[in-house]
């Protein structure tokens, strides 16, 4: 209880949360954009290895084994983001991580610990650690930066607890100004990301309970594994309005993934993080 689980302590697989960074990594590079089509069959296997990686769901992510990346991230095809890390490759996801502030250590002023994606990565664990698990580990607030700085057209700002300091009588004796930690993506890129998330929002894609009536919402459902015997954590992040955006937001139900579906993140966490982006918006 005494651990401030949105900034320190163990920090959390993010799943497929992550999948943001991972379109980020593949929208930057140059060789894709949302409609580009890429590989997502039901299972993904590595040369003179017997472990697969599958999809949360029965299948292929397409009859012909084939999905957009925008489509992949609107139903979270776990093979087609594995296939995407893998091509992009381990040192351009490091670079990618860094600019969204993984690895950064912040005082905001609470000391953040930062979070990680492994280095010296084999295929496979590449294409694990592309849909957010194997070793990657955030805290909720690394997700929430993610999220902020693809509506910020791609600037990643410093989080700020304070808001301002206040003398006995009230008055304001400081504010802690606008700080940028620098471009995460490029604005075309944070604009194309949005459209994704839009979609995964939309009808058919998994985070349809963050919807709000008269408000685009754009945001990425999650069902991260933990280890054997332990049941995932459910993730939604997004923002609100898209438009206009006002409140950035991460969402993690701790063993809050138990429903045995893909769209799990979807069905707990979502309708949380709605609850949060409605109550700032009505502010």
């Amino acid at each position: 209880p005494l651990v401030n689980r949105a900034i320190s302590g163990n920090l959390y697989p993010p799943g497929p949360v992550f999948k943001l960074v991972t379109a980020a990594a593949a929208l930057e590079s140059g060789d894709y954009e949302p409609d580009t089509e890429v590989d997502g069959p039901a299972k993904l296997t590595f040369p003179g290895q017997t472990y697969t990686l599958p999809n949360d769901f029965s299948g292929a992510c397409s009859p012909n084994g084939k999905i957009t990346l925008i489509d992949a991230l609107k139903i979270s095809c776990n093979t087609a983001f594995g296939s995407v890390g893998m091509a992009v490759g381990e040192s351009a996801m490091l670079e990618q991580t860094a600019k969204f502030g993984f690895g950064e250590k912040l005082g905001i002023p609470l000391t953040v610990t930062p979070s990680v994606f492994p280095a010296g990565l084999g295929q496979s664990q590449l294409a694990q650690s592309s849909i957010g698990q194997f070793e990657v580990r955030v805290s909720p607030l690394q997700i929430a930066m993610v999220s902020s700085a693809i509506a910020n057209d791609g600037v990643l700002m410093k989080p700020q607890l304070v808001s301002r300091v206040l003398a006995p009588d009230l008055t304001v004796m400081s504010r802690p100004s606008a700080e940028e930690l620098g471009r995460a993506v490029s604005r075309g890129t944070a604009a194309k990301l949005t459209t994704m998330m839009q979609a995964v929002v939309g009808p058919g894609g998994t985070g349809t309970r963050a919807r709000i009536d008269g408000i685009e919402v754009a945001g990425k459902t999650g069902t991260a594994e933990q280890g054997e015997g332990r049941p995932p954590n459910a993730w939604f992040t997004a923002f609100a309005p898209v438009e206009d955006p006002q409140v950035a937001i991460a969402v993690v139900v701790e063993d809050g993934g138990a429903l045995g579906d893909a769209a799990s993140g979807g069905r707990v966490a979502a309708p949380i993080a709605k609850k949060v982006m409605e109550a700032v918006i009505s502010q």
